[in-house]
């Protein structure tokens, strides 16, 4: 289990916020490049992979989280994430009442990944993904990932890279039916 997490770290550290080279392929196969949304096919879910709730140590299945919801891919060491996880807290505290915002560090210390949201101060749900298998059912090729899921779980969004609040707002607009106008 340690040799798993050491890799999953070591091969997030070679790709994460890996510039123009780094590439992302949502479940049905689409590759995207970094800073790119991959369009996912209709039948696209969150996989069952169990994490572990920073909060609580209480365990549960992404799969089982109820759209629509915002699932966000971290890792202390990376910058991007770093950046926008303000971002992010921003718009859960203005769009909390409209879609769920989860958290969730990759391969990290739960300490660690705690100190560091209670250093940033964001407030909605965070989980740890210790074996970095969320990563790989999402085929994570580098951090931050984000995916949306509409209210009937289906993947809407799934983004290699930061994301804006703009981007982040279109995303979770898609997921909810609203179109601009």
């Amino acid at each position: 289990m340690t040799r798993r997490v050491a890799l999953v770290c070591v091969a997030f550290a070679v790709a994460a916020c890996g510039g123009e080279s780094a590439t992302s392929v949502d479940s049905g196969g689409t590759v995207a490049a970094a800073g790119t949304t991959a369009a996912p096919s209709d039948d696209d879910r969150l996989p069952d992979v169990d994490l572990t709730s920073l909060s609580s140590g209480a365990t549960s299945s992404l799969a089982q989280i109820e759209g629509p919801a915002v699932v966000n891919l971290w890792a202390t060491w990376c910058a991007p994430c770093r950046a926008e996880i303000p971002d992010f807290e921003e718009i859960h505290q203005a769009r909390g009442h409209e879609v769920r915002f989860i958290g969730v560090n990759v391969g990290e210390d739960a300490d660690d990944a705690q100190a560091f949201i209670d250093d940033v101060g964001a407030t909605y749900d965070q989980f740890a993904d210790f074996d970095g298998d969320v990563a790989t059912a999402l085929r994570a090729s580098a951090m931050p990932v984000t995916v949306v899921i509409d209210a009937d779980g289906v993947i809407t969004t799934h983004h290699l890279g930061p994301l804006d609040q703009d981007g982040l707002n279109e995303a979770i607009d898609e997921a909810l039916g609203i179109t601009g106008g």
